[in-house]
């Protein structure tokens, strides 16, 4: 299992679970994603955590084909 498809149960069960507690699907990733950034900082640094968000940020709009490179 890569870590795309680990990424992706774990947001499918999130939202799941925010369905049961009839919680907003963005405020559920909303608070997912505070929540990832804080720990990537943990373990992976500052530094490192803010060039994977700007990098995500600058490739909001969709051109990078991030399904062919998430796929596995």
């Amino acid at each position: 299992m890569s870590k795309y498809s680990i990424a992706k149960q774990c947001i499918a069960d999130a939202l799941a679970a925010a369905d049961q507690e009839k919680i907003n699907h963005s405020d559920a990733l909303e608070a997912l994603l505070i929540m990832t950034v804080a720990q990537m900082t943990e373990t992976a640094g500052a530094t490192r955590t803010a060039e994977t968000i700007d990098y995500e940020l600058r490739n909001i709009s969709g051109l990078l084909d991030k399904d062919f490179l998430r796929a596995r």
